[in-house]
């Protein structure tokens, strides 16, 4: 997705958010005020047919546990929502993978974008995606690769793991890089006109 427009769309929510937010507390604060202004059929708590009406709202204030429950249950689910709307900055696949350097780092996507491209120039490979999930110790290279009409696997796969994922290794070393190739065919069976 396009960044600005990834941005775009959590700006929005953000301010979504905040809006309804501000008019539930506002609700929440004027009820008396609002009370007024309900169609008939709407249920009052005078009525009892609300979950819970004034005098067992007043009653369960009344207990000590209800503030400290009420207040812990909305600050975690506050802090839920803020550990959920931090979480969506986060990139994935950005990472840095440790080179023999200590201070050498590379960048996955550009790895696996290069790895992808070798592998793509390989005798039998139609189209090719790579994507590295970076670990601290350890690098793992799914390799999805299509494969062109009457291509055989077996050479296709040796001719991969000596060539591009060989080169992926050498970049990465000392440090161990286990790949995981995944292969399909493109099949030649005429769509069906419905």
């Amino acid at each position: 997705m396009n960044p600005l427009r990834n941005a775009l769309n959590r700006t929005l929510l953000a301010l979504t958010g905040a809006v309804l937010a501000a008019g539930g507390a506002w609700l929440a604060l004027t009820s008396d005020a609002v009370t007024a202004r309900l169609p008939g059929w709407w249920p009052a708590p005078e009525a009892g047919t609300v979950l819970l009406d004034r005098a067992r709202l007043a009653g369960l204030r009344g207990q000590g546990w209800w503030t400290p429950v009420v207040v812990a249950g909305t600050a975690l689910a506050l802090l839920l929502c803020l550990t959920w709307f931090l979480a969506q900055f986060r990139r994935g696949g950005g990472r840095r993978l440790p080179l023999a350097g200590s201070s050498l780092t590379l960048r996955s996507r550009a790895l696996a974008g290069t790895v992808a491209r070798r592998a793509e120039s390989t005798a039998g490979v139609d189209r090719a995606h790579v994507t590295l999930p970076a670990g601290k110790k350890r690098s793992r290279a799914r390799v999805r690769v299509l494969l062109e009409p009457g291509a055989e696997p077996g050479p296709v796969l040796r001719r991969l793991t000596h060539g591009a994922l060989d080169e992926a290794r050498a970049c990465l070393a000392p440090h161990p890089l286990a790949a995981r190739v995944r292969m399909s065919v493109r099949t030649t069976r005429e769509r069906r006109a419905r």
